[in-house]
């Protein structure tokens, strides 16, 4: 077992509502329970304090213009003085090779397939040992030459789910179509565009009976988005509701999930989902292949056209989604607080033991 009163370091480019920061602020915590000395230095943006840690503000960051970030990260180090210093952002790796941090780890909690190369060869020279949060992340470093240790992310479950009726009455719906729920910030990754055309086609077949899809989050492309989704005479494609931190409490309500993103690291809320007992449609190339199993607890499938085919299979036959109890339960397991809080433990103790 790691020494318990391990100084750590976790440093982040930018707070806000992302995966990310909701990752290293459940990682934080816990591991401040188990008695290590955390730090958290963040970037701009919204991040409350996390209880049993210290918090400290950094400068933005700019690739052009890294050199305050940089020197105020080295600052925050010689304070600190941590065993371990762990970047989460790729772009972090060089910045924490050049602060001479104390056994740097950088993790990737996603990355674009199509944008990766320039990132990972940085953070190949950086030497900066690199873990992926997740199969998928894993895959696309493999790729781009950059080996990374997997350390699963960690979900932590709503203290009750809600009931159908209660979803209902919350959100004025009549309940009477299948209902879906998609938390999530309104950007190019996660492709919203995309699943308005696979909800054109499901209101094509199914008409009144298409599903009602509840959209939550913030971001560049609500307008645009919720523009696209109107339909004369009739309800929007998409129900589009502002940002709510509770939004995985509701999908107890919910029939099934849908993830239309581009790619995605290990997403939360696909192990929210799943946690619900929901079954999971998603058209993500890359960040879900250990989450969701064909067949078994959902289907991947191929751009809008396979997304609109099983919706509309799931609505008129919910005997078809796959919800296989058993395996979504061994799934659930490996990313359980306490499972993942002892592997960053035992990262920690290791990379502290080489030289």
């Amino acid at each position: 077992m790691s020494d318990p009163h391990r100084r750590l370091l976790f440093v982040l480019a930018n707070g806000g509502r992302g995966g990310m920061q909701s990752q290293v602020r459940l990682i934080a915590g816990g591991l401040a329970e188990r008695g290590h000395e955390v730090t958290i230095a963040v970037g701009p943006g919204d991040f409350a304090p996390v209880p049993g840690t210290m918090l400290v503000q950094l400068p933005a960051f700019s690739p052009r213009r890294p050199w305050r970030f940089l020197r105020e990260l080295r600052r925050v180090l010689r304070v600190v003085r941590p065993d371990v210093t762990h970047g989460h952002g790729l772009r972090l790796a060089p910045l924490l090779r050049l602060a001479r941090a104390p056994h740097p780890i950088v993790s990737c909690h996603g990355i674009d397939p199509d944008r990766a190369r320039r990132t990972l060869e940085a953070v190949r020279l950086s030497g900066v040992f690199a873990v992926a949060c997740g199969e998928g992340p894993r895959r696309v470093m493999a790729r781009h030459g950059v080996t990374a240790h997997v350390i699963n992310n960690a979900v932590a479950t709503p203290a009750t789910w809600s009931t159908r009726d209660e979803l209902c009455r919350r959100f004025e719906l009549d309940g009477t179509r299948p209902i879906a729920i998609l938390p999530a910030r309104f950007s190019e990754q996660k492709n919203h565009h995309l699943l308005l055309s696979a909800l054109r086609a499901v209101r094509h077949e199914l008409g009144d009976r298409a599903p009602d899809v509840l959209c939550f989050g913030d971001g560049p492309l609500v307008a645009e988005i919720c523009a696209a989704a109107r339909v004369p005479g009739d309800r929007p494609l998409l129900d589009y509701r502002p940002y709510v931190a509770d939004a995985s409490h509701w999908f107890g309500g919910c029939d099934f999930f849908i993830l239309p993103s581009r790619w995605e690291g290990q997403p939360l809320v696909v192990l929210e989902a799943l946690a619900a007992g929901l079954s999971v449609v998603t058209s993500t190339e890359s960040g879900v292949e250990d989450l969701v199993l064909d067949g078994v607890n959902g289907r991947r499938v191929s751009g809008a056209a396979g997304l609109a085919d099983t919706i509309v299979e799931w609505c008129k036959d919910p005997t078809s989604r796959p919800t296989n109890v058993d395996t979504t339960r061994e799934i659930l397991a490996l990313h359980e607080l306490p499972v993942v809080l002892t592997a960053y433990e035992q990262l920690y103790a290791d990379r502290c033991g080489s030289r």
